[in-house]
């Protein structure tokens, strides 16, 4: 039988939990009636009201942008000079930076990570993930013909650094090239941000292990803008300058999240390091993907996200509206993880962010409780580890209460194992 698909492309299956959990909230909520429906599925901000949450700053810059501006291609395949500029601004100097770079526009953060992996691995060569991670890594590891390996994200409540270290040395060893991913701040699923000292453990063993061969480490920094540290995180940037020249760090960065736009798909890809020469060889071959793959960004959101962070006016408004939800996330986080503490719901340590990630080993009880909780019109997400709560789409009110709920429900499903177990 001929195959209308390549060989090698014949069993993919597109599989995304997210859209299946939130497919279910919303046939649910339909059903049931919202008010009835906990939707801790959706990975965007909702507000107190159960709406999508859009900043008032950013649509109406955005109702500014020309239309022939909004309707046009962008200048450059690599983005506009002026978007290029707000994202060192918005990354760099609004701390005090001066971090030598290039940027490409990509369609949000998704395509920085997809053409990271496309441009510095061969395919059949190994990519290397948290074993806690988002979802859509696997895809786009998949889509490039890239096998996987995995980190321990934990060990205890903080990085699990013996693990990173060991998986990409072995990696190394095998292959003479690392690509490391590490979401960072706010990770998804956990909530988890890493602190300094972890970070300059991290650099340390970048130096060390570059000796052996190229080391790309690829941050993905999706949600930065939503620690409760503001932009003092972004100091942390500086210790991607004057690396060894066998290292390369792309900044994945998605001006989607951080505008709730996220169906304007504006991102871009920084890329850092000392190398010249093999820096602008990353640069042309991304180039290179972006005019095959999806040939420009969204032009209007360029414009917009250029003139929120080139006019100081517009960008203090902008960030005096942002904080007021962050303060809200760590209000609906405060609740959750406070109330599941009392109850004895394991979670993993979450420290900010959109989402907490409730700790589960046993793949069989995970699944089981995932099921389980829709039938209580609960829905979260099914990751690796445990099942994912979007605080980001959980009005305050629900939350109250909302650890109970779970911890019975798997306090029912765990019983019948313990008192075999007696």
């Amino acid at each position: 039988m001929k195959l209308f698909v390549s060989e090698v492309m014949h069993d993919k299956e597109i599989v995304d939990t997210v859209f299946e959990a939130s497919i279910g909230a919303i046939e649910a909520s339909k059903k049931y009636g919202p008010e009835n429906v906990v939707n801790g599925a959706f990975g965007t901000y909702f507000d107190e009201t159960g709406k999508l949450l859009t900043f008032e700053t950013v649509y109406r810059t955005f109702d500014q942008v020309d239309d022939v501006q909004k309707g046009k291609y962008a200048s450059s395949i690599m983005g506009s000079p002026e978007f290029q500029e707000g994202v060192k601004d918005w990354l760099f100097k609004s701390v005090g930076l001066d971090i030598p770079c290039h940027i490409i526009a990509t369609p949000g953060g998704t395509g920085a990570l997809s053409s990271t992996v496309k441009n510095v691995l061969a395919p059949g060569q190994t990519v290397i993930f948290p074993d806690i991670g988002w979802g859509p890594y696997t895809t786009i590891a998949k889509e490039q013909r890239t096998p996987i390996e995995t980190y321990t994200l934990f060990d205890g409540d903080t990085f699990n650094i013996e693990s990173f270290k060991s998986v990409c040395t072995e990696v190394m060893r095998k292959q003479g090239k690392v690509l490391v991913f590490i979401n960072d701040p706010c990770q998804n699923p956990t909530g988890y941000t890493m602190s300094e000292n972890e970070w300059d453990q991290i650099i340390e063993f970048m130096k060390d292990i570059s000796q052996e061969g190229a080391f790309i480490l690829l941050h993905d920094i999706a949600y930065v803008d939503y620690n409760l540290n503001g932009d003092a995180y972004k100091k942390i940037f500086q210790r991607f300058v004057g690396l060894p020249e066998n290292i390369l760090t792309v900044i994945a960065f998605s001006a989607s999240k951080t505008m709730t736009a996220y169906g304007m798909r504006v991102g871009a890809q920084v890329l850092i390091s000392s190398n010249e020469p093999q820096l602008m060889k990353v640069v042309h071959a991304c180039g290179n993907t972006a005019r095959g793959v999806w040939s420009t960004v969204n032009n209007g959101g360029m414009k917009m996200f250029a003139d929120i962070a080139l006019t100081p006016e517009i960008k203090a408004r902008y960030l005096e509206e942002k904080s007021m939800y962050v303060t809200l996330l760590k209000e609906r986080a405060e609740i959750f993880i406070k109330e599941s503490n009392e109850v004895g719901l394991p979670v993993y340590p979450y420290q900010e962010g959109f989402f907490a990630t409730i700790r589960i080993d046993d793949q069989i009880i995970k699944n089981e409780l995932h099921l389980k909780l829709k039938t209580l019109n609960i829905f979260f997400v099914n990751v690796y580890g445990g099942l994912r709560v979007a605080l980001c789409s959980i009005p305050k009110g629900k939350l109250y209460g909302l650890a109970k709920r779970v911890k019975d429900a798997l306090d029912e499903l765990t019983e019948p194992v313990q008192e075999e177990q007696q």
